[in-house]
């Protein structure tokens, strides 16, 4: 008899101890078991990140989102993550060769980043070249000269071609050496832009505490500005004239640049590119923030134009390394990442135990099921730009944010060109 009571004592010890563990361990995870298992239907694995690898494969993944997108906005985690660099450029490749082609535009200067099409369509110089020229170190890598090089092979092989592009308004030089080619091509006087870039250079040296030589020399600017626009009448061509006035729009956004500015002037040009391809395909690369569909955000600007023809993917890794400015000495060096909080929307994909998948939160979203509610609110997740900061975190509803999100397990630096 004591011998069955020991034993039913030790069942009830072992029973109790593995409900304990198991209690603890659901509540130190970002996720229960049947939240997981009701969202792993969402949960699409792609063979790779790399853009040859399983191309055929994943292709028919894409097929269930993007068959039929003709706005698609790539986001980023990350400035400096090769692996997501790579994956966005294997879904990039499959949006094109669907589309015969289309429209590539990346958060970076227009007029710099145009000059690609110089390599891709009409094969001058040499991709990396041009890459240099975009004085941006974010698209000065391997990864995005991979893509390049990729454009180039299928433009030599298809009539209808990939154009570059880019839709951001950070420097002013490129436009002003823009308006002068324009203005020699039509024996244009060019005393006013000389003027102009003069107050442009100005401007550029003032620190931002400076408001009233900025609100002066702005002022002079703008007047400037308005005498070249004048001008416009003089050119004949309808296209150098499209252009001619957009790269007066974008000098004026430089001088008139905040955040909140930036994001709805980069929306504009993007709105300008569509407009002036209107039977293209686009796809836009940008930061995670900028093309969410939420807050005042480059991505909201365009659901509000666009509704539903602009679809959106952000993405995000777990753990590893990233390129990113040391603040300290201004150097871009890889750097590996702090733990992801524990409730973080990072834990919650890491536990699907997945190393590279889709995540379908438009369909999550429209089932609104109670058992999504982590992915319905608001939930903390990593957002890093260009240089190192102390709150890697912020809070967002993503199934507001995006239409689709692309996880990645692990990630390098991306390889920075050497000049």
């Amino acid at each position: 008899m004591k011998t069955f009571a020991l034993k039913k004592l030790v069942l009830l010890v072992i029973t109790f101890t593995v409900q304990s563990i198991y209690s603890q361990s659901s509540q130190n995870s970002a996720i229960d078991n049947d939240e997981k298992e009701y969202l792993r239907k969402f949960v699409y694995p792609l063979q790779s990140y790399e853009p040859e690898v399983g191309f055929k494969e994943d292709s028919l993944v894409f097929d269930k989102f993007f068959s039929n997108a003709k706005i698609v906005g790539l986001g980023e985690a990350s400035h400096g993550s090769s692996e997501i660099f790579k994956v966005k450029d294997k879904l990039t490749r499959y949006i094109f060769q669907k589309n015969n082609g289309g429209v590539f535009s990346i958060e970076a200067s227009m007029p710099n980043s145009i000059l690609l099409n110089e390599y891709i369509i009409n094969g001058n110089k040499t991709g990396k070249e041009y890459l240099m020229n975009i004085k941006s170190w974010i698209y000065q890598t391997d990864e995005i000269l991979s893509i390049v090089e990729w454009m180039k092979k299928y433009n030599d092989k298809h009539a209808e071609k990939i154009r570059f592009t880019g839709f951001d308004n950070t420097t002013y030089t490129g436009s002003a050496v823009q308006l002068k080619m324009l203005m020699s091509k039509y024996k244009i006087p060019d005393d006013d832009l000389i003027a102009l870039f003069k107050n442009l250079n100005d401007f550029s040296k003032l620190e931002r505490n400076q408001l009233s030589e900025k609100k002066s020399i702005k002022s002079e600017a703008l007047i400037e500005l308005n005498k070249i626009k004048a001008l416009s009448s003089n050119i004949s061509d309808e296209e150098d004239k499209s252009w001619f006035l957009q790269h007066i729009i974008l000098l004026d956004q430089h001088l008139n640049n905040t955040y909140l500015d930036r994001n709805r002037y980069m929306a504009d040009n993007i709105l300008w590119l569509i407009n002036k391809y209107p039977e293209s395909t686009f796809v836009l690369w940008a930061h995670n923030s900028h093309l969410k569909k939420t807050d005042e955000e480059t991505g909201k600007f365009l659901k509000e134009k666009l509704k539903d023809d602009y679809v959106n993917c952000g993405t995000f890794f777990y753990e590893g390394f990233h390129s990113v400015v040391d603040m300290n000495d201004n150097d871009i060096k890889p750097t590996y990442l702090e733990k992801n909080s524990k409730n973080s929307l990072e834990e919650l994909l890491n536990s699907f135990e997945v190393p590279v998948f889709i995540l379908d939160l438009k369909n999550i979203k429209k089932e609104n099921n109670k058992l999504a509610k982590k992915l319905l609110n608001k939930i903390d997740y990593r957002t890093i730009g260009a240089a190192v900061h102390k709150k890697d975190f912020k809070s967002g509803n993503v199934s507001e944010d995006f239409d689709y999100i692309i996880f990645i397990k692990k990630s390098t630096a991306s390889k920075l060109l050497t000049k």
